[in-house]
């Protein structure tokens, strides 16, 4: 049987697609506050696209708005994604698309979709329930973002925890709190659980001076669960954390103690319990490292601010009876480290499909000098070669993924030491590919902002600045 899909002109746009067995809600949605945010303005056609695998297995273009829209029965596709383009002189101008959803015997789905100009900040609506910057994001399954910690415009860190959610466009303070007010955490999720670690971070301020956390919490979403566990060994802010194997998180980096310590958290099944335990690391300066990323063998790339401090930790799950972790580490060779070698603060990291590693941005502390290019760290020679996709510079910036195929956004960060000139800006680019989609300036000043994105691919920037507002970006590449 033919879907069908109604479309109205007046907000909000609910578009019903129905079947004989089921049926899928889309609510077009816009939750933007500008006069220049209207997804239809000048649109001539629009295109609906059925999406398989990353395969267009059907399409449809409709004269807008003279023309209902239909799409094709759905049957034998699978897992399919629809998307929606509107088009004018035959270029996209507006975009939407559903997250990949199955369509089954009974099955009533409701979908928001954020469906916008691409390629553009616009302003959300609503308020953030919090000022906040230098904040942490968490993607839910249930569709919502989850914004907590941070610091309040006074520059003291805050336990506040708030959630987006795309299907109103709102920001509504949670039931409960962060047990420790933190900003800069570092957060380490365990793969496939739902279960996510914050570790560290800026605990408070003394005399005006940041002082290191050592909060260690604990975050189940499926139980809605927030809860301390025992501190880290040591206090650590601007350190990194890196999950790998079956349960298994460290930490580098951070500290201000006299030796280098990492801090190892391990989940017992026996015991039903998670264990940390300090690592006395040998070889190692673990307080020159700036950022850490699991790669594709599961052994963890590590990026410093000094050549001895970067390499690879070669301890995994499967090497465990073989490897001392306290040992593992394999240093960048010093007198070659490759000819895209840059060793620095705050930089961003995204494993690569190949085993390698993509590194963008960050600061040489020696210089104040910010890194020109990406590189990439070749983990078979453990060294560095220069990279595409980079844009801009910037340092502490946040890069989250859009897609399994290497496109990611990067957004935020600073271009100095001092954090005081923040980059107000977001870029899409393929770290596989290395094509780049270009640089998409934020209306407002947002130094210390967050970036999440959402589950219909739509890029949610959050804080920062002076106050508690938010924008929203559709990110197309043509």
């Amino acid at each position: 049987m033919p879907l069908f899909l109604l479309l109205a002109c007046k907000e909000p746009i609910t578009d019903v697609i129905t079947t004989e067995d089921g049926s899928v809600t889309l609510t077009l949605f816009n939750p933007t506050s500008c006069g220049s945010c209207d997804p239809f303005e000048g649109v001539e056609d629009l295109r609906i696209d059925v999406v398989v695998e990353g395969v267009v297995v059907d399409a449809a273009t409709f004269s807008w708005p003279s023309e209902s829209l239909t799409l094709p029965a759905l049957d034998g596709f699978g897992v399919v994604q629809v998307q929606l383009r509107g088009l004018t002189a035959g270029a996209v101008v507006s975009f939407g698309q559903t997250p990949e959803l199955v369509i089954g015997p009974g099955l009533a789905l409701d979908l928001p979709v954020t469906f916008l100009p691409i390629n553009r900040a616009l302003p959300l609506t609503l308020p953030l329930a919090a000022g906040r910057r230098r904040h942490g994001s968490i993607a839910q399954r249930d569709g919502r973002t989850m914004l907590f910690g941070g610091m309040a415009r006074s520059g003291e860190p805050i336990d506040a925890v708030e959630y987006y959610d795309p299907k109103d466009g709102s920001f509504t303070l949670a039931e409960f709190v962060l047990p420790a007010a933190v900003a800069d955490t570092r957060v380490a999720e365990v793969p496939g659980t739902g279960e996510r670690f914050l570790l560290g971070g800026v605990g408070s301020l003394a005399d005006g001076v940041e002082v290191a956390s050592t909060a260690l919490i604990e975050f189940v979403e499926e139980l809605g669960t927030i809860e301390s566990i025992e501190p880290l060994g040591a206090a650590r802010r601007e350190h990194c954390v890196s999950a790998f194997g079956d349960a298994q998180i460290i930490a580098f980096g951070g500290h201000q103690t006299d030796s280098s310590k990492g801090e190892f958290l391990r989940y017992d099944a026996v015991d039903d319990a998670w264990n940390l335990s300090t690592l006395e690391l040998s070889d190692f300066d673990d307080r020159k490292v700036s950022g850490c990323i699991p790669l594709a063998d599961g052994r963890t790339f590590v990026q410093g601010s000094v050549v001895t401090s970067t390499g690879i930790w070669a301890f995994t799950a499967a090497s465990a009876g073989i490897l001392d972790p306290s040992a593992a580490f394999l240093p960048t060779p010093a007198e070659d480290p490759g000819s895209g070698a840059a060793f620095v603060v705050g930089p961003s990291m995204v494993a690569l499909a190949d085993g390698d590693a993509w590194v963008g941005g960050g600061i040489d502390p020696r210089t104040g000098q910010a890194a020109a290019t990406a590189r990439e760290f070749r983990a078979a020679t453990m060294r560095f070669d220069p990279a595409d996709a980079q844009p801009d510079s910037r340092s502490w910036g946040v890069l989250r993924p859009i897609d399994d195929k290497g496109t990611v956004v990067w957004g935020c960060g600073w271009r100095d030491l001092a954090r005081e000139q923040g980059v107000s800006s977001v870029e899409v680019f393929n770290v596989e590919t290395g094509s780049v989609g270009g640089r998409i300036e934020l209306v407002d000043s947002r130094s210390g902002c967050d970036v999440a994105v959402l589950p219909d691919g739509a890029v949610l920037v959050t804080g920062g600045g002076a106050g508690p507002s938010a924008e929203i970006v559709v990110p197309y590449q043509q």
